[in-house]
C-alpha cells in the first residue's frame, strides 16, 4: 500500500475491522467516517466518527522518533499509565501488528478543543496546570517507558547527531555552524554545572510541549494530545521546552519575555500544590533552556537536510516552511540572548 494516500490507509484499515469496532463500542467499523485530522512527520491522525456521533482519533504510525520497532504501543502505555491525570486521551485500542495496511495503528479518545493560545493568559495559566497535573502522577516500575540514567547528557548528544548530519553537508553554512558551535560551548558548561545537583528523575515527560499539543476546550479546561516521545524523567525538561522560543515559535509567533517565563513558573509550582518537591529544578533549569534550545536548532538543521532530498516517508509542508527561520541569524541571535548568555 506504498503508493496510497495517507487517508487511503487509514479508510482501509477502519474498513471492516471487527476488532476495532468493539475496542470503541460501535456496532460496525463500516459505519465509522474517516476524516485527516492532522499529519506530522511521524504520525497520520484521523478523526473517526460513529454514527451516533461519538468521536475517536485514529493515529497511523509511519516512523519512530524513539527509533522503537513498537512505537504505537509505546504511546499506547504512555497514554494508560497517565489515565490518573484526567488531562490526556484515553488509550482505546492498539495494533502493533502492521499486518493490514503495513504501519502501527493507535485509537484514542476525541479531546474537544482548539490549540493554546499564547495571547490569552488564563490559557497559559491553563497550561501550566496541565503540565503539573501530568507531572503529579505517580509512576510505576513497570509502566514501560525510557528512562534516560542523564538526560541533559543524552539530550547533548542527540543534539551533536543531528547536527553532524548538517555539518557534513553541502547545505550547511558557516554562520550557522559556528554560532551553534558557541550554543554548544556553553551549554556543555550549564550540562557539567548542573551535574553536581542530584535529578528528581520521577515524572512522566512529554519531551515535546508545543502549543498545538495543548488543547483547552470551551470551558476553559486544558488537554495534551501527542504523546510519540514520552519519558520518565525532570520536570524541569518539559517547561523549559515549553518556554523556549524554538517551541512557542513552532505554531505562532510568541516569545516569552523574561516576566512571562518567571509568571508560567510562578503558576506552575502553585499547580503543583505540593504533590512533589521543588529538589532539583532551580539549579538544573538553565541547563535544560539550553539543551532544549539545542535540540530545536539542531533538529530543524537535520530537518533541512531531509527535506531536501526523499527520505522522509511523510512530509509536511509546514515544516519545510518554518526550517529556515529556525537557522536565519535573527532567530539565532535572539536564542544566544534568552536562552545561553545568562545575562552576559
Amino acid at each position: 500500500m506504498d503508493d496510497h494516500t495517507p487517508l487511503q490507509e487509514a479508510r482501509a484499515y477502519v474498513d471492516g475491522n471487527g476488532e476495532l469496532a468493539r475496542a470503541l463500542g460501535v456496532e460496525s467499523s463500516d459505519a465509522l467516517s474517516v476524516e485527516p485530522l492532522g499529519q506530522g512527520e511521524h504520525n497520520a491522525n484521523f478523526v473517526l466518527t460513529a454514527a451516533d456521533g461519538r468521536r475517536f482519533v485514529l493515529r497511523v504510525n509511519y516512523t519512530s522518533q524513539l527509533g522503537l520497532s513498537d512505537q504505537v504501543g509505546y504511546e499506547f502505555s504512555a497514554l494508560a499509565a497517565l489515565a490518573s491525570s484526567g488531562r490526556v486521551p484515553r488509550a482505546l485500542f492498539v495494533d502493533s501488528s502492521c499486518q493490514r495496511i503495513g504501519h502501527g495503528v493507535l485509537a484514542e479518545s476525541y479531546l474537544p478543543g482548539t490549540w493554546l493560545d499564547f495571547a490569552d493568559p488564563a490559557q497559559v495559566r491553563e497550561a501550566a496546570r496541565v503540565l503539573a497535573d501530568v507531572h503529579s502522577v505517580p509512576v510505576s516500575e513497570d509502566c514501560g517507558l525510557l528512562r534516560p540514567e542523564d538526560p541533559l547528557r543524552d539530550q547533548l548528544k542527540t543534539c551533536e547527531t543531528l547536527f553532524c548530519t548538517y555539518a557534513k553537508s553541502p547545505l550547511c553554512e558557516t554562520r550557522v555552524a559556528r554560532t551553534v558551535e558557541r550554543f554548544f560551548a556553553r551549554a556543555e558548561a550549564a550540562v557539567a554545572e548542573a551535574a553536581q545537583t542530584n535529578a528528581d528523575a520521577t515524572h512522566i515527560l512529554n519531551t515535546e510541549a508545543v502549543p498545538s499539543h495543548f488543547l483547552i476546550d470551551s470551558t476553559g479546561r486544558g488537554g495534551m494530545v501527542d504523546w510519540e516521545k514520552p519519558v520518565v524523567g525532570e520536570a524541569a525538561q518539559d517547561v523549559a521546552y515549553f518556554l523556549s522560543p524554538t517551541t512557542t515559535i513552532w505554531d505562532t509567533d510568541f516569545i516569552f519575555d523574561a516576566a512571562g517565563r518567571a509568571r508560567f513558573i510562578e503558576d506552575y509550582w502553585r499547580s503543583v500544590d505540593g504533590r512533589f518537591s521543588r529538589d532539583a529544578f532551580d539549579a538544573r533549569f538553565s541547563a535544560y533552556v539550553m539543551t532544549n534550545a539545542l535540540i530545536g536548532v539542531t533538529w530543524s538543521c537535520n530537518a533541512l537536510v531531509e527535506y531536501h532530498g526523499t527520505d522522509r516517508p511523510l512530509q509536511n509542508d509546514k515544516t519545510r516552511n518554518l526550517l529556515p527561520r529556525y537557522v536565519s541569524q535573527d532567530f539565532l541571535d535572539l536564542l544566544w540572548r534568552d536562552c545561553f548568555s545568562g545575562g552576559r
